[in-house]
């Protein structure tokens, strides 16, 4: 039998079919919830993926775990509520951390707002004017 581009074509189609649906890959992560991660193994040729194996016979391939701040930060307010309890120090340590971030960029705001205003007004005389209205608005 003659086997041809499009008979090798057709077979590696139906191989790729079946191992995106082989039993037990888990595809997304919600498939592993209840499952506990057995072992892990890293590619030898492609270092930044692994394969897992999880409990019950399954197993996934993932890259590596995201460690972009942003990222960490969301993923860290999603886990909350199920990891305050465990890890309460940690929590503590985010939320001092998180409040003098946020305090150090209200000041930075202000020295900047001032400074502005302090190396315009020579050079834009009405400035002086314009803030003495806007204070008084405020006040009113």
């Amino acid at each position: 039998m003659t086997m041809t581009p499009q008979d090798k074509w057709k077979t590696n189609q139906e191989k790729v079919a079946f191992v995106k649906s082989f039993p037990g890959l888990t595809t997304i992560w919600r498939q592993a919830q209840g499952l506990t991660v057995e072992t892990s193994i890293p590619f030898p040729d492609q270092k930044p993926y692994t394969a897992l194996v999880f409990s019950e016979g399954h197993f996934g391939v993932c890259s590596p775990l995201h460690d972009e701040p942003q990222l960490l930060t969301t993923g860290l307010q999603l886990v909350r509520p199920f990891l305050e309890k465990a890890r309460p120090e940690g929590f503590k340590e985010y939320d001092r951390l998180h409040a003098l971030d946020q305090e150090t960029g209200r000041q930075v705001r202000l020295e900047n707002i001032i400074n502005a205003i302090a190396n315009n007004v020579a050079s834009i005389p009405e400035l002086k004017a314009r803030i003495r209205d806007l204070v008084r608005q405020w006040d009113n």
